[in-house]
């Protein structure tokens, strides 16, 4: 009787969930714009949790309460939902967008020969405006139904400057499928447009900047992000921006005119008509609770629950209410804020909606640390209840810099520790959702020497880690050459069936991608998209590639700082990388120099021109040798075609 009882409630978990995966595909694929677009937000949380093959049909089932695995699914799946490309009038032409109306247009523009990876575009930003290292823009696709919208799908970039009158906080730009300088792609445009630029200083605020990666609402049209001020300035702010609606090509401010938003909410007001008319463009602002710094922390947004969290310098976690949906509210009671390590500079936070109900952080003493949320089932408390912070962390012994990545169906975390000083000078680390220390796994990333220079970033895992399961995927991280100081190697790990870290078999990494002679700063975090057959991922490094045929940075300039590709599939290491774009290098910017991209965000798939892309800013200002379509000493935003070897 018990076995029948059991054999009965497996299979009907087993018809829910091919259920739940059938209605789930059927809904993108049978939705439509005019009815309800299926949006698809893409920012840097969406690296930082992800979902491997579920384990069981329980566990399956329970994933579809997790909107981040909603998406990943989609972004997985396009391939077979996105149409071919149906070519579209120019975006100043376009049908309203609620009237389901795709008109056509002749498609031009061409694919790059072998070893490049095409620059569609590059846009300055102004001066000094870039994103760090560790940062991401974040990308909108207004529906996956589809083939892509050019003034609807759009790329957010926040700008690291004070915003001014002629200095934006953040930008958005549209007609991304387009290419320059002549007008072609599948957008027919010269180049991207404006579709938006803010300055959100408050008045006579003239030191605050936009340092870390946005966050966008689930329907795109909100965006999230924060605005560091020392203590004695104010302290940090989270804004909330609605930018003004519509579906010209640019629809408030420019890059050198940046609009104020035309309504700014009071505090306690909540996202309605009254308080935000429909037809403006507005900003909330919630000053951190204790005032201090945030410049390591992006925004790590829950959709489930409208709830947001971010960390700051000196090492408390805040946490915020009716973000996007109800009225922008810090918790202040309740136990929040939480102190995670006091004095220290927090990395973003990472949360386990689906599970253990945890969220995840590093900072820059090295140590790893949780929270335990309500609903917590893993871990205790070091004092009190939920949500409360976890009584166990990992002390590490460099810095952190990332945060941690979550993978939700094993349960274990991966961390990256560029700088620390034990015997591998860096380090990628493995934990249980409770850190306990019987679940750590080391593996070693770094050269023969640690230098405080020496930072890593965190890695990515290939399609068949989701599709297959983790015994049949791989992590790729960008570290260190172990023998030599300071040259970027990109690594390949493997996993057992239950996701746990190996650390024998481990393959050569990919190494002599530049030369001993200045070694180069800080790769930039790998990312990874497949199209159609082909996987792919992306990182930079930041300059002084060796020679064509000297080394394997294939594509990569010499003396330049360099956004190389590899087709992933075949024996590891490969011989080279596949291809490679310039990006600028500025010798004597650093111990090493500095050089190289941002965090690099991908967007769709398919095989119409120029609608598979990768963004990213350069790290450092444009040059002569790499200028920004054509202007040199400004900071620059860039896409360029991912999918430029099939």
């Amino acid at each position: 009787m018990h076995t029948s009882t059991s054999f009965k409630t497996a299979f009907l978990i087993f018809v829910a969930v091919i259920f739940f995966v059938f209605l789930l595909g059927f809904q993108i694929k049978a939705q439509s714009p005019a009815t309800n677009p299926v949006h698809l937000p893409s920012d840097w949380s969406h690296r930082h949790v992800v979902f491997s093959k579920p384990a069981n049909y329980a566990q399956a089932w329970n994933l579809q309460n997790e909107p981040r695995y909603i998406h990943q699914y989609i972004r997985q799946h396009a391939s077979t939902v996105l149409p071919l490309a149906a070519p579209q009038r120019p975006a100043d032409e376009e049908q309203n967008l609620e009237s389901g109306q795709v008109e056509q247009l002749e498609e031009s523009g061409g694919e790059p020969g072998e070893g490049e990876v095409h620059k569609d575009w590059a846009v300055s930003l102004g001066a000094g405006a870039f994103l760090g290292a560790s940062q991401f823009p974040a990308k909108f696709t207004f529906d996956v139904n589809v083939a892509p919208r050019c003034p609807a799908d759009y790329v957010v970039f926040t700008t690291s400057k004070v915003g001014s009158a002629t200095t934006p906080s953040i930008v958005a730009f549209d007609n991304l499928y387009s290419t320059q300088p002549a007008a072609g792609g599948f957008c027919n445009h010269a180049g991207p447009s404006v579709k938006w630029a803010y300055n959100t200083n408050l008045a006579g605020d003239t030191t605050g900047i936009t340092m870390t990666s946005p966050v966008l609402s689930g329907d795109g049209k909100k965006v999230a992000y924060v605005e560091s001020r020392t203590n004695a300035n104010g302290g940090s702010i989270l804004h909330l921006l609605k930018f003004k609606p519509g579906n010209t090509v640019t629809i408030q401010g420019t890059i050198a005119a940046p609009a104020s938003p035309d309504t700014v909410m009071l505090a306690g007001q909540a996202w309605n008509n009254t308080n935000c008319p429909p037809l403006n463009s507005c900003v909330a602002n919630i000053v951190f609770q204790g005032a201090q710094p945030a410049t390591l922390s992006s925004p790590f947004y829950n959709y489930a629950t409208d709830e947001l969290y971010v960390g700051d310098d000196s090492g408390v976690l805040h946490k915020f209410t009716g973000v996007f949906l109800g009225t922008p509210t810090e918790v202040t009671t309740g136990g929040w804020p939480i102190m995670v390590h006091a004095g220290s500079v927090l990395t973003s936070p990472v949360l386990d909606l689906a599970t253990s109900k945890n969220i995840f952080m590093g900072d820059n003493s090295g140590r790893v640390s949780f929270v335990k949320e309500v609903g917590s089932t893993v871990g205790s408390c070091a004092a009190g209840a939920p949500p409360c912070l976890g009584s166990v962390s990992q002390s590490l012994t460099g810095s952190i810099v990332d945060g941690p990545i979550l993978d939700v169906s094993t349960q274990r975390i991966l961390v990256i520790d560029g700088t620390e000083t034990s015997a591998n000078h860096g380090s990628m680390f493995q934990f249980d959702t409770a850190l306990t220390t019987a679940s750590k796994v080391v593996v070693k990333i770094g050269g023969n020497l640690t230098r405080a220079t020496d930072i890593l970033h965190a890695g990515t895992f290939d399609d068949a880690y989701f599709s297959s399961g983790p015994a049949a995927g791989h992590f790729y991280t960008c570290g260190k050459d172990p023998n030599f100081n300071n040259r970027p190697a990109i690594y390949q790990f493997s996993f057992n069936a239950a996701g746990v870290l190996q650390t024998t078999g481990i393959p050569t990494p990919l190494i002599a991608l530049t030369s001993n002679s200045l070694a180069g700063d800080a790769c930039s975090p790998v990312s990874e998209l497949k199209n159609g057959a082909v996987d792919r991922i992306f990182f930079s490094i930041a300059g002084n590639a060796l020679p064509p045929n000297a080394g394997t940075a294939k594509g990569c300039p010499t003396g330049q700082g360099c956004v190389a590709m590899i087709v992933l599939g075949g024996t590891w290491p490969p011989a080279s990388t596949t291809a490679g774009i310039a990006a600028p290098f500025r010798p004597g910017a650093g111990q090493s120099g500095a050089g190289g991209s941002s965090g690099i965000v991908v967007d769709n798939v398919g095989t119409g021109a120029q609608q598979s892309n990768i963004y990213y800013t350069y790290r450092v200002n444009s040059t002569a040798a790499v200028p920004c379509n054509g202007i040199q000493n400004v900071g620059c935003a860039v896409k360029a075609t991912q999918s430029a070897l099939q």
